[in-house]
């Protein structure tokens, strides 16, 4: 287009061209080019560029032209009188228009929106007299650059020879090709789309960053270069101090920028920013009020001083306040400032911190609480913002977290923690066996809380019973656990008529400390344990709640309930993001699964959950993940690992807690297996005496009494075998729980062959309706051996296949029956090395889906090896009725005989009920 122009004008048909694009988006380039191509002939090409800094210099501009005349400097003199500055602009005109009757005159100035007054106008009067002349007149003007006088541009816009050209930035295709010239075509490739986001196609800014980084490239990263910086501030400082300041205020501000906040934190009329930001927006620097790419506004960013940058955070945090701000953003402002003397500052980073936890970000919320620390010099004050920062730094890692509790047990003994501060650090300094301080804070709330009649002393009611179902060793004498809520979430009587409160964390306390004590024969504290979880929404306060919910499930017998919450809950803990809820959730799973039997979930969910922080963050509660491990792989046959496990150092208080009874059973099962009975002894009996000491003697926590019979059993005293055995037996809530069904295979092992029998298909019968898969197991190989030897050797081959089956999906490589007497030749509770069953995926599953309940219930008593007419008897009904069940059986299930049944049919039907 340009080329046209210049031969029209060779004709005598002079021209004007205004250029206007964004500043860098190559109006010099176009320019220099234009030169470079038609300079070599006959024309005259004067040219000059206008800056900011000469501007007041009168004449400034067309001193540059008349110099590329080759005049002499007295000719010029001569020709520039700024005393008389109409004349001068006359006689100058005449001068350059003179120039064309000889050649073709190019007149151009760059960046004449900088022009001085004078010199444009002496360009106006050339435009108004260049039509008929071989005079072209080249301007090159930046894009909302309005220093311009608007009565200039109207004077050139209205000459019927003007011409305008609009430079847009690059667009995608463009960037390419530029890159491509650069670098490569390969190179190119790719990156086209990357480069035009970071840029916004501003030649300048395209070519900075292939000079930053270089040949190869595969990336552009977020890391300003130092050419792209220096890039971006050329741009805004040839686009005028209102632009620098309106980018710097944006690069403060980030996400938080609108036209009013930028124009409050300038000091500029809201006009002039809305222009401003047009202006940056066509630089490429902009989308909307905020930058494009990192890479823009770590260039400006980095660009500030420190003492501006502590300035401008300064101004934007109250700027945000008072405009009722997000607390995080004003927050994130006050920590770059670096420094804040403002009252109102500590308690908007308190805020801000809570904020953050509420939604998860628990590094945003440490960074506001330690700079509040930093800067915070109120006693109380900061001891209330270091609990609130152990609560966050927990979170992540309790054993970092520990590394306050000093300084906070000193800030609790001055006075400067209130009730429920000192509640809360008795559970942390708990949990780190910070045994004496714990206890000196733990009288301090005691006295804090004199009553349970009061509000307060409800912190006091729900802090005993935490200590009584998890420290009961720290138990304040003369208190007891409390009594359980009714399933409606009203409050029981006490003795006295005074109700407990119905929070949750309360109900929670009060149901976990029942179930341990004194079992839940009723359901009712299982029912209120669900009740809590279904109406408790996940959160630091309410994890301990939530937590000891599902362990009431748990020691309740309703495992596949406590499994289902505890999935949901664990899937939630990971999808927020919050590694202590995973943690913890997986040590309750991994409890579950042992309870189930399924000893490689069991083994996976311990691994991840010491992991996930470590022994040190586990406290005195590591013997939870790690009693878990230590149980799988003994019951695995693992002894190595195990031996690995039991090397691991644990806090000797732990053994005052009831984390450690876990860890002492699983210490104990191990030399029970590998022959150590003596030392297998002493641990159950010690689980046994903190118990009965604890008020906590309910098998569903530790069944140390079967256990305790097992290795009476082999060391050959029957007796008290027998005892332990129908003591457990008396203490079981429910005769279908496991762990009754697991006293009945103890006891059947004390008594002769025939009474052992009917034991024993007791216990499987239980065993397989609780879901204990492991014990079942051994329950199925010692019936498998009475039927041995009473010579029922088809039974006991059924039976015995059908318990390899089930080891082997138990992962059970190598376990010998412990409660063998010593007489009797053990068997190895391996499969059947012939055996060459495939396991199915989920065919006891598809089972219990395709039969009725009374199938159900055939088909199970079938599979173990009982009669026709037995199973008439047991369930009362004909034996002419067993028959026609069992022939739906096998057509439904596809199988020719009894052997075929899948033996954990009752289990899979009972879980997924």
């Amino acid at each position: 287009m340009l080329d046209g122009l210049f031969e029209e004008t060779a004709t005598g048909q002079g021209r004007i061209v205004l250029v206007s694009g964004a500043v860098a988006n190559g109006k010099t380039e176009l320019l220099r080019t234009f030169i470079d191509r038609n300079a070599a002939g006959e024309s005259l090409f004067l040219s000059a560029t206008a800056t900011a800094t000469d501007r007041e210099i009168p004449f400034g501009v067309l001193r540059q032209l008349l110099d590329c005349m080759s005049l002499s400097a007295e000719r010029i003199d001569e020709l520039i009188n700024p005393e008389r500055e109409l004349e001068t602009v006359r006689r100058a005109t005449a001068a350059l228009l003179e120039a064309s009757r000889t050649a073709p005159l190019v007149v151009i100035v760059d960046d004449v929106h900088h022009t001085d007054e004078p010199s444009m106008d002496c360009l106006l009067r050339m435009t108004h007299r260049s039509r008929s002349t071989r005079t072209m007149i080249m301007l090159a003007e930046s894009a909302y650059d309005w220093s311009m006088h608007p009565s200039y541009r109207i004077e050139l816009v209205r000459q019927t020879h003007f011409r305008r050209i609009r430079l847009a930035p690059l667009s995608v295709t463009g960037v390419s090709e530029m890159l491509t010239q650069h670098l490569g075509r390969e190179a190119a490739h790719g990156l086209a789309f990357e480069v035009h986001e970071a840029t916004g196609g501003n030649q300048l800014l395209v070519r900075a960053l292939i000079e930053d980084h270089g040949d190869p490239v595969e990336s552009f990263d977020s890391v300003a270069g130092e050419s792209f910086r220096q890039a971006v501030l050329t741009c805004l400082q040839r686009s005028g101090p209102d632009a620098l300041a309106v980018a710097r205020a944006l690069a403060v501000l980030d996400t938080a920028a609108s036209v009013d906040r930028v124009a409050s934190l300038t000091g500029r009329d809201p006009d002039v920013v809305t222009r401003q930001l047009h202006a940056l927006h066509s630089l490429g620097l902009l989308d909307g009020d905020c930058f494009r790419h990192p890479l823009g506004r770590a260039a400006v960013y980095e660009d500030l001083s420190g003492t501006e940058l502590a300035q401008l955070h300064t101004e934007a945090a109250q700027l945000l306040r008072r405009g009722a701000g997000d607390a995080i953003e004003v927050a994130e402002h006050l920590v770059a400032s670096r420094s804040v003397r403002a009252d109102w500052a500590i308690g908007d980073l308190r805020r801000a911190a809570e904020e953050a936890l509420a939604v998860d970000d628990d590094a945003a919320a440490i960074k506001y609480v330690e700079f509040a620390l930093s800067v915070c010099p109120e006693a109380r004050e900061r001891a209330q913002l270091r609990m609130l920062l152990v609560r966050a730094e927990w979170r992540r890692d309790p054993g970092a977290a520990a590394r306050h509790l000093t300084a906070l047990f000193q800030e609790q003994r001055d006075g400067h923690l209130d009730a429920e501060q000192t509640a809360e650090l008795v559970r942390r300094g708990m949990w780190h066996r910070r045994t004496e301080e714990t206890t000196e804070a733990l009288d301090q709330l005691v006295r804090l809380c004199p009553t349970v009649n009061e509000p307060i002393g409800s912190l006091q009611s729900s802090t005993r019973d935490w200590l009584s179902h998890t420290y009961p060793q720290f138990l304040p004498a003369g208190t007891d656990g409390a009594p359980v809520p009714q399933a409606d979430g009203a409050p029981v009587p006490q003795a006295d008529g005074a109700p407990v409160p119905p929070a949750q964390q309360d109900q929670a306390a009060a149901v976990l400390s029942t179930v341990l004590r004194q079992g839940d024969g009723d359901g009712r504290c299982t029912r209120v344990a669900e009740q809590i979880l279904q109406g408790t929404p996940l959160t630091d306060n309410s994890l301990e709640a939530i937590t000891a919910a599902i362990q009431t499930l748990v020691y309740g017998e309703r495992l596949p309930m406590a499994a289902r919450w505890c999935d949901m809950l664990l899937a939630e803990a990971e999808a927020r993001g919050v590694t202590w809820w995973q943690a913890v959730f997986s040590g309750c799973r991994a409890e579950i699964a042992i309870r189930n039997g399924e000893l490689i979930d069991a083994e996976r969910h311990a691994a991840r959950a010491l992991d996930l922080i470590g022994p040190q963050g586990w406290g005195v509660a590591v013997g939870v993940p790690l009693g878990a491990l230590l149980y799988t792989a003994t019951a695995m046959g693992d002894f190595e690992r195990a031996r690995k496990y039991l090397k691991e150092p644990v806090p000797s208080a732990m053994f005052q807690t009831r984390y450690g009874l876990y860890y002492q059973r699983a210490r104990g099962r191990y030399y029970l297996a590998t022959d150590r009975l003596h030392a297998a002894l002493a641990d159950f009996r010690y689980c046994g005496e903190l118990m009965t000491a604890w008020g906590l003697d309910t098998p569903a926590l530790v069944p140390w009494r079967s256990d305790s019979a097992e290795v009476h059993l082999r060391l050959g005293d029957h007796e008290r075998a027998q005892q332990l055995a129908q003591e457990q037996m008396s203490l079981s809530d429910s005769p279908k729980s496991r762990t009754h069904g697991a006293s009945l295979r103890v006891l059947a092992a004390t008594i002769g062959h025939r009474g052992r029998l009917r034991l024993l298909k007791e216990s499987v019968e239980v065993l397989q309706v609780s879901g204990d898969r492991l014990t079942l197991t051994q329950a199925l190989y010692d019936l498998s051996r009475v039927h041995q030897m009473l010579g029922d050797f088809g039974k006991a081959r059924m039976i015995s296949r059908r318990a390899g089956r089930l080891a082997k999906e138990c992962r059970v490589q190598r376990m010998r029956e412990q409660i063998t007497p010593s007489h009797e030749q053990p068997l190895m509770l391996v499969p059947d090395e012939g055996d060459t069953w495939k396991q199915p995926d989920t065919t006891a599953r598809q089972a219990a889906d395709m039969l009725t309940l009374s199938e159900r219930k055939v088909a199970a008593l079938a599979s173990l090896g009982y009669t026709n007419r037995e199973i008439s008897g047991k369930l009362h009904i004909t034996v002419s009725t067993v028959e026609q069940h069992l022939t739906k059986i096998f057509r439904k299930l596809k199988v020719k005989r009894r052997t075929d049944l899948p033996v954990e049919l009752e289990f899979h039907a009972a879980s997924t009920a």
